[in-house]
């Protein structure tokens, strides 16, 4: 790598740490709320990550955990959407196939 080359990614990643601190402080304005994310046998993993704008929270199952609202939010979305698929789905293995 040249030293030019070095440069520009170290100031590349000057940029990104700052943009990154900027997105937290932003987070860290916004109102919280207290959040369970319930326990599923069928997606066993004891934690959920819940993404904005590339900041990640680990939230854990079964747990009051406190997060921004638009982190909840997202969550929410993401559930109630899940939920309307895997009730499609079930209805959809209980209709009979027809073949025309």
């Amino acid at each position: 790598m040249t030293d030019q080359n070095a440069a520009q990614e170290k100031k590349l990643e000057s940029k990104i740490a700052k943009e990154e601190r900027t997105l937290k402080a932003q987070l860290d304005a916004m109102p919280k709320v207290k959040i369970i994310i319930p326990e599923d046998s069928l997606n066993p993993d004891d934690i959920v990550p819940v993404g904005w704008n590339g900041i990640i929270y680990a939230i854990p199952r079964g747990i009051e955990f406190e997060v921004p609202e638009v982190i909840r939010d997202i969550w929410q979305e993401s559930y109630t959407k899940t939920q309307a698929v895997n009730k499609r789905v079930r209805e959809n293995a209980n209709k009979e196939i027809k073949i025309m």
